[in-house]
């Protein structure tokens, strides 16, 4: 047990005390509260007011007038001041540290921002008459820039809308025709959606009132009601957001996953270095495969015990900053402990007998590929599992080794109760796969670790276990 204990230690420190566990650890959260003050001075950088004009062939004659007015100077102002209060509302409460920020001095350079980068317009709406070419007028638009005046100092052609008299009053067959829309190629995207979303308004009032319909009056009914999310706490109200709440089981999982991943690919290729160079034989004069083992695998345990406490405790650390901490129920943090160890053996396990089987981190790529395929199911299929976290789907997850830790703290995390009897139910599945895994790698490492030449294949590594 001491010799066991001394690997272990050994294993460790040889892998926490490297520059490269330090940089790729720490460098990432360094580099996320550097780039996130750089990203707040580029994005305060205004972006270039669009100028040009708007021509429009309105065969229906109503539609014209209407869109005239739409992009007035003033309506236009304000157009642009409610797509700002709607963005500084979307933000609510999601917000990202940034190094030496309080949260409302950090909302206010948001706000900020937000007010710098929504693009700026003054477009002036061209009526043409019904009669024109349109693939005539429609060579105007070539010599557009999309942005500011051109060299000249002239107002160009940024669009062209084509409005048939059906669009309107409706075919002979009771349907309305569509518009048409063409564009400068290099128009800005949110002025192009301003143009089409103000088109399709007008073409709407005009149908409203061509059937004697109060347009205004219609819209303000059919206004969607705005509503404010607050969270009942034990400790009172919160405001509250969907998007961070969708999210929260999303980081428990990437938490689980990246400690586990981490500290077991460390396993893996320092498996195969000592074996390649030979130090593995300088070893196992000291110690027994199987106290090599276990030690190698407690070692890389506090690795990625390291990781999570590391991460688990900035993101904890986060949400209490940003007065999200209701977001978290307390005892998501120890099944988040319970499972990672679940998760941890058995993955260790697995790159154990893969790393003792190879001689070359090549010849592990094709052993690892079938394992990592099915690791990564809970990747891929997160958000189905976490919105129906009692599907049979997820419940089938819950109690499929090695699947199970990763889709039980996706389910418990989620909207949804899971029934309580499936906590120690899946728990129990996990231990016992991880005794039945660590057992099979034990017999694989004994044979293994001193074998070389051409790596074995699956059905080999099966043979292992039934021979050893």
């Amino acid at each position: 047990m001491n010799r066991t204990f001394i690997v272990a230690i050994r294993e460790y420190i040889a892998t926490v005390a490297t520059k490269g566990f330090m940089l790729g650890v720490l460098l990432p959260p360094v580099i996320m509260l550097a780039v996130f003050p750089l990203m707040q001075v580029l994005m305060n950088q205004k972006s270039p007011k669009v100028t040009g004009t708007i021509a429009v062939i309105d065969h229906s004659g109503v539609v014209a007038p209407k869109l005239a007015k739409a992009f007035e100077p003033d309506a236009q102002r304000e157009r642009q001041k409610a797509k700002i209060e709607r963005r500084k509302q979307a933000m609510g409460s999601v917000n990202v540290p940034v190094a030496g920020l309080d949260p409302e001095q950090m909302r206010k350079q948001q706000e900020a921002a937000v007010e710098m980068m929504t693009v700026e317009s003054d477009i002036r709406l061209e009526p043409l008459p019904p009669t024109s070419d349109v693939e005539k007028e429609k060579e105007a638009i070539l010599a557009s820039v999309g942005r500011e005046k051109d060299l000249d100092g002239t107002d160009k052609r940024l669009a062209l809308l084509v409005v048939p008299a059906e669009a309107v009053k409706g075919g002979a067959d009771g349907k309305y025709t569509p518009y048409q829309s063409f564009v400068a190629p290099k128009l800005d995207a949110e002025v192009q959606g301003d143009i089409e979303r103000e088109a399709r308004r007008a073409i709407i009032d005009a149908r409203l009132e061509g059937a004697n319909f109060d347009s205004k009056q219609i819209r303000t009914l059919m206004a969607e009601p705005e509503a404010k999310s607050v969270a009942v706490t034990k400790d009172g109200d919160r405001g509250t957001n969907r998007m961070a709440a969708i999210f929260v089981p999303m980081g428990f999982m990437m938490l689980l996953w990246i400690s586990v991943f981490t500290a077991g690919q460390y396993l893996l290729t320092s498996l195969i270095e000592e074996k390649s160079s030979r130090v593995m034989e300088l070893l196992l004069s000291a110690v027994s495969p199987l106290q090599l083992m276990v030690g190698k695998i407690v070692g890389q345990l506090g690795v990625g015990l390291t990781i999570l406490g590391l991460y688990a405790g900035a993101g904890l650390a986060t949400l209490i900053v940003f007065k999200q901490a209701h977001l978290l129920d307390p005892v998501m943090l120890g099944y988040l402990a319970i499972y990672f160890i679940i998760a941890f053996f058995t993955v260790a396990a697995l790159m154990a007998a893969i790393g003792s089987a190879v001689s070359d981190i090549r010849e592990a790529q094709s052993l690892m590929a079938p394992v990592m395929i099915v690791l990564m199911v809970p990747m891929m299929l997160w958000l189905p599992i976490q919105r129906n976290p009692n599907s049979i789907f997820a419940q089938v997850c819950s109690f499929l080794p090695p699947l199970s830790p990763f889709a039980m703290i996706l389910r418990l995390s989620g909207s949804e109760k899971v029934p309580f009897w499936q906590v120690p139910a899946s728990i129990a599945v996990g231990i016992g796969s991880v005794v039945v895994l660590c057992w099979a790698a034990a017999k694989i490492f004994r044979v293994g670790v001193l074998m070389y030449g051409k790596p074995p294949s699956l059905l080999g590594l099966i043979k292992w276990i039934k021979y050893a």
